[in-house]
């Protein structure tokens, strides 16, 4: 939903929103399975008769089987609150609040929560991000080398995080915003090495992250939950830094250009480009990775990272869609290595709108690149 659960929550965050807040991996047809029980709470939550104005919001439970490349087998499960609007004409963002959890047969789980909203007719907006879990993954290094990949080395990551965000409109604009982002993370690391070269012992480590950060947002879109038409933009510029706490001393830029043109009433064309770097003592985890479909998260990661993302929506009926999708990307130490070797993913995926009156789906995409594939279950868009 606005750059999708962004990484612990930011794992799933940085696994996963940017996005937005909640992007949940996981996979599985039986997906299918959850709308019963969720199509009989989202239409009673609303009297369709009734001028929408007259609305209380609406309460999901959301129980979504996992099977995702990065994380493993499990369930995950979110208790969303998706607040009501004064208008259905309103083109002012839609709050979220949600209860998140998760297990997977990696023995990798998360628990958190979030709020994502605005407020005085949407001059401000800000975003709180709560969350606790643990990690088995698998470190492919860093760089296109990829020297790891077929024997990658299993590392643990234990995190608590904390996001928060807060922007204000530029006065005597109606798009523009302007804002700070502080990001806490308290990780204890250790990597089984002797899983790779025998005999040599593990490596553990725990290293606090505290970043502050500057945020200039446009956002002209006609929805955040399934835009169909607007542009948003947002650069991001993070500091972190011994004098606020951090045992790192590195600069991370990211920068997103998402871009929504209507093609029919029943169809949109989303465009999205990233870019990010990372200048100076960075740990591995917070390293420019691709975020793209098809392989696990974190197989490409270094000192930069860019892609660009191609989205066709095709809306069949008032509830179910499909999307079409084209990814390519890159990841460099230096802006001229850009592109010297590209990544490239293909795929598609079905939607289904989880109420009548807000325009929140589920989604199951499948994505393909070179040797690799993936399915990924989520609540919101991708972009």
């Amino acid at each position: 939903m606005n750059a999708q659960l962004n990484n612990i929550l930011l794992m799933i965050f940085f696994i996963a929103l940017n996005s937005v807040p909640l992007s949940l991996f996981a996979a599985d047809e039986r997906i299918y399975s959850v709308e019963e029980n969720i199509i009989e709470q989202a239409d009673n939550t609303y009297d369709i008769d009734e001028p929408y104005i007259k609305s209380k919001g609406a309460w999901l439970a959301v129980p979504i089987p996992v099977s995702n490349p990065t994380i493993g087998t499990g369930l995950q499960a979110a208790l969303l609150y998706l607040h009501a609007k004064d208008s259905a004409e309103s083109e002012i963002p839609n709050a979220t609040s949600g209860l998140v959890g998760m297990y997977t047969n990696t023995d990798s789980w998360l628990v958190g929560g979030f709020h994502d909203g605005n407020w005085g007719d949407d001059l401000y907006r800000y975003r709180l991000m709560l969350g606790t879990g643990e990690f088995n993954l698998d470190f492919y290094g860093i760089g296109n080398g990829l020297l790891a990949l077929e024997n990658p080395v299993k590392y643990n990551l234990m995190s608590d995080v904390l996001f928060s965000q807060l922007l204000r409109r530029f006065p005597g604009t109606l798009n523009w915003y302007l804002g700070a982002r502080y990001l806490y993370i308290d990780s204890n690391v250790t990597f089984f090495a002797g899983n790779t070269i025998p005999d040599l012992p593990d490596i553990s480590a725990n290293k606090k992250n505290s970043g502050l950060g500057l945020i200039v947002l446009f956002d002209s879109r006609n929805d955040n939950y399934y835009p169909t038409k607007g542009i948003n933009f947002e650069f991001a510029w993070m500091r972190d830094s011994n004098k606020w706490g951090s045992d790192f001393e590195f600069d991370k830029l990211d920068t997103n250009f998402n871009g929504y043109v209507p093609v029919s009433p029943d169809i949109t064309l989303a465009l999205r480009t990233v870019f990010s770097r990372a200048m100076g003592d960075t740990p591995f985890y917070l390293l420019p990775t691709l975020k793209m479909r098809g392989f696990a998260n974190g197989v490409y990661k270094d000192d930069i990272a860019m892609s660009g993302h191609a989205e066709w929506r095709h809306k069949f009926k008032p509830r179910w869609g499909y999307v079409a999708f084209f990814e390519i990307g890159s990841t460099a130490s230096s802006t001229s290595d850009l592109f010297t070797t590209t990544i490239t993913s293909y795929g598609a995926g079905i939607r289904w709108q989880i109420t009548k009156d807000k325009k929140l789906n589920l989604g199951v995409d499948i994505g393909f690149s070179d040797n690799n594939s993936a399915i990924y279950v989520q609540v919101g868009e991708k972009f």
